[in-house]
């Protein structure tokens, strides 16, 4: 039985989801029964036999009951769009998150050392380490400290170790600075973090120049007090104090330095 026609169709709609699923898939309509698409050729919520506005007293459905279906057919697909863009982000998270947790550590790490913050380096480098092991799963220390050592090298343009070098004080600078900070400072040089990084022992110029440093980092420091002293009491009795204050802290610089030199 034909639709009775009872009032005029809008001009236009925002969204029309099945016309382009039409367009999109024409070969996949069923022209016996109708189409694999509701409301194209057949059965429809939407009218009575084919796609279009279904008018009052079409079916049982008018105006109203139609735009409340197509209403309900937007949100549908505007919530699948949000839900795949999310999706999407998550996978790419997932695949470019820990590429990125790297660059990220290994930028901390280039910091620290630009800084010549020689005692926090092997603590920033530990992070870059396992940043590294996170990406590219378990393996073994060597291959994991390798492929480290290659990331930072793409990532900053120089290698590990130069860039600890040229950033750092000579053993010796950093042995009279431990000194004279009673060892509360500098206590590993750039030697000592290249050698816990490479698993190779400071050389033993490096260890010389080090030591050195320390003996003459608590010499100066008990000369520099001991003619404080001298100038504040005009007596020279109380420069062994001095004197004692510098051994005290090259003894100090020896203890807290100890583990690699």
């Amino acid at each position: 039985m034909a639709c009775n026609i009872s009032s005029v169709q809008p001009s236009t709609f925002q969204y029309m989801p099945y016309a382009t699923m039409l367009y999109n898939d024409f070969d996949n309509i069923d022209m016996a029964s109708g189409s694999t698409y509701p409301g194209i050729m057949g059965p429809s919520i939407f009218g009575c036999g084919g796609f279009g506005m279904p008018m009052a007293g079409c079916g049982g459905m008018n105006n109203t009951s139609y735009f409340d279906s197509m209403r309900q057919y937007q949100k549908y697909y505007n919530d699948l769009n949000i839900e795949q863009q999310k999706m999407q982000r998550n996978a790419d998270l997932q695949l470019n998150g820990s590429m990125e947790a790297i660059q990220t550590s290994a930028a901390a790490l280039k910091d620290k050392i630009v800084r010549n913050e020689q005692d926090q380096i092997m603590k920033a480098y530990q992070k870059y380490v396992d940043c590294v092991r996170h990406a590219y799963g378990d393996s073994t220390e060597a291959d994991i400290g390798s492929r480290a050592a290659m990331l930072y090298q793409q990532i900053t343009g120089k290698t590990l170790i130069q860039d600890i070098r040229e950033n750092a004080h000579g053993s010796m600078t950093q042995g009279i600075l431990n000194s004279m900070s009673f060892g509360t400072y500098y206590r590993h040089s750039a030697e000592d973090n290249i050698s816990q990084i490479t698993g190779q022992e400071v050389a033993q110029g490096e260890k010389d120049s080090q030591n050195a440093g320390r003996v003459l980092g608590g010499v100066g420091l008990g000369g520099a007090l001991a003619g404080g002293l001298y100038k504040l009491t005009g007596k020279g009795k109380y420069a062994w104090i001095g004197a004692g204050i510098g051994a005290l802290a090259t003894l100090m610089s020896f203890i807290t330095g100890k583990v690699r030199t």
